[in-house]
């Protein structure tokens, strides 16, 4: 055997091992399961708390993910990366009960303890007790839209490397579930660092400081408070530009804010630097 094809031969299993450590690294953290309390909510029944449901599922953007409807959506499907499912909710939900759903959203854990990926958990572990109640009040009342089977997720070589070097967690891992919540109390900076944490922080960051190529929201202390509502109605920055996500969200979603929820938010992002309230 010459040497060429030995060190070929060991490349190879070099190879094969560093794959199946890979594999079985990810599959351990996939595996994963959390010790979270599914904690009971109030869960309204009334034409208002079904309203109010309604208003955070159109703008927390549950649709962008799961479909219309929330029917199911393939929303990302890379040969190297993954395909990730947004699975049919109103089907998936029938069999949790109302604490085990608010702790899937609320926490992104599973009946069976074991964590979601990708869902926007730490973004609506912010909503207060009763907006999650309405929603998932809300939630309740959808018909099933959705397609007989949708194909399954799969983490394929890149999503699995990035979960074993911790570029990629569940989202169970990224939220500390016994933190306090901002208030949505009724002064308008309060309210708006509710919104703010409810809403935005699912691509601008946990604490709002930007992430890629997303700024941070403190950008909003250059705009007037006209600016940043046709931000938040059209999508459109102060200098014109066109932002393809931001505008997409914003008509989506963030047309259906009220003008005090944006005037709200305007308050809190546009205020000076200092101590958070939060």
């Amino acid at each position: 055997m010459t040497l060429l094809k030995r060190a070929l031969i060991a490349i190879a299993w070099i190879v094969a091992l560093l794959l199946v450590a890979i594999y079985a690294g990810s599959e351990y953290k996939l595996r994963k399961t959390f010790d979270i309390p599914a904690t009971p909510v109030a869960v309204p029944t009334d034409s208002a708390g079904l309203a109010r449901g309604r208003h955070i599922f159109e703008t927390r953007g549950c649709e962008g993910c799961h479909g219309a409807g929330l029917a199911g959506n393939v929303f990302l499907d890379e040969p190297l990366l993954a395909r990730l499912i947004a699975p049919n909710v109103v089907r998936a939900i029938r069999d949790y009960s109302d604490p085990e759903l608010a702790r899937l959203i609320r926490h992104g854990v599973r009946p069976n303890g074991r964590g979601v990926a990708v869902m926007p958990s730490s973004m609506f572990y912010n909503l207060d007790d009763a907006d999650l109640g309405a929603l998932i009040a809300y939630l309740r009342t959808l018909p099933d839209k959705g397609a007989d089977t949708l194909p399954a997720t799969s983490m394929r070589i890149l999503a699995r490397v990035g979960i074993v070097t911790g570029k990629y967690n569940l989202e169970p891992v990224n939220i500390i579930h016994d933190a306090p919540r901002p208030s949505s109390a009724p002064d308008p900076v309060m309210r708006g660092e509710y919104i703010a944490r409810s809403s935005c922080t699912e691509c601008h960051g946990s604490r709002l400081e930007g992430r890629d190529d997303r700024p941070a929201l403190s950008i909003v202390r250059g705009y007037s408070a006209a600016e940043f509502a046709r931000l938040m109605r059209e999508g459109v920055p102060r200098d014109g530009r066109q932002l393809t996500l931001m505008a997409r969200t914003a008509k989506n979603r963030f047309v259906h804010l009220s003008d005090d929820e944006v005037n709200a938010l305007y308050e809190y992002l546009s205020r000076p630097p200092g101590p958070s309230k939060s």
